[in-house]
C-alpha cells in the first residue's frame, strides 16, 4: 500500500511540474506569501526568513546526465566547493536573515565531496533550525562512510535521492541501505524524461518565463553572491565548454554589500533576473547521458529549447 502510495504521489508531482498554469498559479501564491510575511516582520523589527537555500557541494558529476540543468556533465575536472568560504558565507547570511528555512546540498553528485561531513556538521551547527537537504542520484549510497552516515543522522539531515535509467535496478537496494540506517529519505521514481529550457537568442520576456519556471525560487548562493537561480552561475561551464560568452554576472547579489539588508535582498529576488532572457518554455526530452569522457557528443543542441 505504502509503495503504490508512494508512485501516485511521484505520478502527481510529475504532471503538476509539467503543467504551467499550475506551476504558475503555485509561484504567484507563494509570493503572495512571502510578500505577507515580510511585510509583518518588518514590521515587528524582525529579520526576514529566507524559505530555500541550494549550494553546489560538488560541480561535477559521475552521472553526466546530457542536458543537466545545471551543466555540471560538462565539468570534466573534479571541482568542490569551498569549505572556508562556506562558513563565512553563512555567517553573513545569518545577519541578514532569522533563519534559512530549507537548504540543499548539492551539485553535481555532492556524495562525490570528501569533505561532505564537514559541510554538513558547520551547516546544522550555524541553521539549528533548517531542515537539511542532501540532493543525490545514489550512485554513491551503498559506500557511504560511517562519519558520513554518522553526520547525517546527528545533524537529522534528509537525503533525496533522483533515480534515473542506469540507477532503477538498483533502486530497492538504496531504499533498503537508507531504512536499515534508519536515514530520513525520499527516493523517487525513475526520471525517463528531462528538460531543455536555454534561449540562446536572449530574446525571451523575463517576466513571462520567470511565471512558469519552476526553480525561480531556489535561491543559489556561490562564493559570497546569491541569485533567484543557479543559472547566473552555472553558465560558466557551458561557456568555457562551447566558447560561448553569455554574461549574467549583472544579476549576482553580494551579501556582503553594506547598503543591503535581508528585506532588500529579498526584493531583488523576487524580481525577474535579466538572465531570465535566456530561458523559455521547456521541452521535455528523454533522458540520456553522454557517452564519451570528453564529452565531445555534447552540442549547445542538447541545451537549446525548440519550443
Amino acid at each position: 500500500m505504502e509503495k503504490k502510495l508512494h508512485q501516485f504521489q511521484n505520478t502527481i508531482n510529475k504532471k503538476l511540474v509539467q503543467s504551467p498554469f499550475i506551476v504558475t498559479c503555485f509561484l504567484k501564491f507563494r509570493c503572495f506569501y512571502f510578500i505577507i510575511d515580510d511585510f509583518f516582520r518588518k514590521l515587528l523589527g524582525k529579520k526576514p526568513v529566507l524559505y530555500l537555500l541550494e549550494y553546489h557541494i560538488t560541480e561535477h558529476c559521475n552521472m553526466n546526465c546530457k542536458s543537466c540543468f545545471h551543466f555540471s556533465n560538462l565539468v570534466k575536472e573534479a571541482k568542490f566547493g569551498d569549505f572556508e568560504q562556506y562558513i563565512r558565507d553563512l555567517k553573513q547570511l545569518s545577519t541578514l536573515f532569522s533563519n534559512i528555512k530549507n537548504i540543499h546540498l548539492m551539485g553535481g553528485e555532492p556524495l562525490l565531496n570528501p569533505e561532505l561531513p564537514q559541510f554538513i556538521y558547520v551547516t546544522r551547527h550555524m541553521l539549528p533550525k533548517a531542515t537539511i537537504h542532501i540532493l543525490t542520484n545514489g550512485i554513491l549510497i551503498p559506500k557511504m562512510s560511517e562519519d558520513l552516515l554518522e553526520a547525517i543522522k546527528t545533524c537529522d539531515v534528509q537525503i533525496r535521492v533522483s533515480i534515473y535509467k542506469p540507477m532503477i535496478k538498483k533502486r530497492a537496494q538504496i531504499v533498503a541501505f537508507l531504512a536499515n540506517h534508519r536515514i530520513k529519505h525520499w527516493v523517487s521514481d525513475p526520471y525517463l524524461h528531462f528538460a531543455k529550457y536555454i534561449n540562446p537568442d536572449g530574446d525571451s520576456n523575463p517576466r513571462k518565463a520567470v511565471s512558469g519556471c519552476p526553480a525561480s525560487r531556489c535561491t543559489f548562493l556561490s562564493n559570497g553572491r546569491i541569485a533567484r537561480c543557479a543559472l547566473p552561475f552555472n553558465i560558466e561551464h557551458f561557456n568555457q565548454h562551447f566558447e560561448k560568452d553569455i554574461d549574467m554576472t549583472k544579476d549576482h547579489i553580494d551579501i556582503y554589500d553594506e547598503q543591503l539588508d535581508g528585506f532588500k535582498v529579498k526584493q531583488r529576488l523576487l524580481k525577474p533576473m535579466d538572465a531570465c532572457r535566456y530561458c523559455k518554455k521547456v521541452e521535455w526530452i528523454p533522458w540520456e547521458q553522454s557517452q564519451n569522457r570528453d564529452r565531445s557528443d555534447l552540442t549547445p543542441d542538447d541545451f537549446y529549447s525548440n519550443v
